[in-house]
């Protein structure tokens, strides 16, 4: 028995998915035809949560992808994120920042969370060879 389990071991993990692989599947895909530009028009920004419905006091991510102007993905680029409840004057309660690329212009942004119903507001900064732009995003939760 002893001799056969580093070849059942093989076998296991040869038919087993990466887990990569199912991560990947789970990412939800922005719709395009929900894309906005950047206040300068240097991009164009579509995002989708990965809870859907957003729930209050869940952490979750989002993928956001970014295009260029002329609608081609944008690769390479720095992600911030920051907002806040502007009637509460109150920023986010968690630090959500960019932590993968996902190929595609699409980016994965971990550490969204928001603690209370309301009017929030999400922004993101994109910075890449085109330049530096942002695109402020309005919930109401």
């Amino acid at each position: 028995m002893n001799a056969l389990l580093p070849l059942l071991l093989v076998a296991l993990f040869a038919v087993q998915p990466s887990a990569s692989a199912f991560a990947e599947a789970a990412w939800p895909m922005p719709d395009p035809a929900s894309s906005q530009p950047t206040r300068l028009g240097r991009y164009r920004i579509s995002y989708a949560p990965t809870l859907q419905p957003i729930e209050i006091n869940r952490i979750h991510a989002w993928i956001a992808q970014v295009t260029d102007a002329q609608g081609n993905p944008v690769e390479g680029a720095t992600l911030g994120i920051t907002g806040g409840m502007p009637v509460h004057a109150h920023g986010l309660p968690t630090a959500p920042r960019a932590t993968a690329y996902l190929g595609e212009g699409r980016y994965l942004i971990e550490g969204m969370k928001f603690h209370m119903g309301g009017a929030w507001e999400v922004v993101l900064k994109v910075k890449s060879g085109a330049g530096d732009d942002a695109l402020s995003i309005p919930l109401d939760l």
